[in-house]
Parts: structure tokens; C-alpha cells; sequence
């Protein structure tokens, strides 16, 4: 089984759970989640969507991984992105606060209107990080391969 599939099943053990990592048993695991989702998110939405999809925990989990795997540039990018958030944001404020454009329910109304707390320098320079991020300095990919496939292999509770 390739890491990102196996990332999924571990994943997806965290769905009753509230979706906590700490609910799985081994530490890799949860390294191997936060940086799936860390690569899913970000290309996704860049590192905005990724902080407001998940907890601090995921976060820390995915700056972890990427050290763990020897992709450090991989690890400044989300530390980077992760410090900007922390230093800017109004603690009472929620994650949706951030975000610059409008965002709808599924019925259309209006759920947050355009604008974030966030100055328009630092939103600029989390758009700059996300796309060096997207870009990957390092290959993600190979290293989750090599890094956590043995691992994977001897884990009789995926395959």
C-alpha cells in the first residue's frame, strides 16, 4: 500500500473520534495524516484552508512530518505559514475570520462576508508561502515513501 492511501485508512480511523490524531496509536501515524493532509489542503486552498480545516494538533503533527522525512524547506514553509497566523490573529477570532473572500453556505446565503482580520501583507506573504509549498523544494512523495512504506508494510492493520 502506497503512503497516501495508507494515510487515508489511518485517517479515517480518527472520523469517530472526533477527528483527533491522538486517537491513533503510533506516532508515525499521526505524522503520516497531518502530512497528508497538510498536502491535500495546502494544494488545495494554500495554508489558510489547511489551518481552518484542522486543529493546532494537525498542524504541529505536519510540521513534524515534513522534518521527519528530511524536507525541511518543506517544515519552514508551515512553521513559517503557521507563526504568521499565530502572531496576527485575534485569539477570540475563528478560522473563517482569515479568509479574505466571501464564504456561502450550500443554500447561498452568506456565512462570513469578504474581508479578514488579517493585514493584507501578511495574507500576501501566506499566499507566497503556499505556492513555494506547492511548488515542493522537496519531493514529498519519495521521502513519505521511504520514510514510513517500511513502516506501512509491517502494519498488519492496513493492506
Amino acid at each position: 500500500m502506497n503512503w497516501d492511501d495508507a494515510a487515508c485508512v489511518y485517517y479515517k480511523r480518527t472520523f469517530p473520534h472526533g477527528y483527533q490524531l491522538s486517537f491513533l496509536p503510533a506516532e508515525w501515524q499521526r505524522e503520516l495524516v497531518a502530512l497528508y493532509l497538510a498536502g491535500r489542503d495546502i494544494n488545495n486552498g494554500g495554508y489558510l484552508q489547511f489551518f481552518a480545516n484542522h486543529d493546532q494538533e494537525v498542524h504541529r503533527y505536519a510540521s513534524l512530518a515534513h522534518k521527519s522525512i528530511g524536507a525541511p524547506r518543506m517544515a519552514a514553509l508551515v512553521d513559517s505559514c503557521q507563526a504568521l497566523i499565530e502572531e496576527h490573529t485575534p485569539p477570540e477570532r475563528g478560522s473563517w475570520d482569515l479568509f479574505p473572500n466571501e464564504v456561502l453556505a450550500k443554500d447561498g446565503s452568506v456565512l462570513k462576508p469578504r474581508g479578514s482580520v488579517l493585514p493584507d501583507a501578511v495574507l500576501d506573504r501566506l499566499r507566497q508561502l503556499s505556492y513555494e509549498y506547492m511548488e515542493y523544494p522537496e519531493s514529498v512523495g519519495d521521502l513519505a515513501r521511504k520514510h514510513y512504506g517500511p513502516l506501512i508494510a509491517v502494519d498488519k492493520s492496513v493492506g
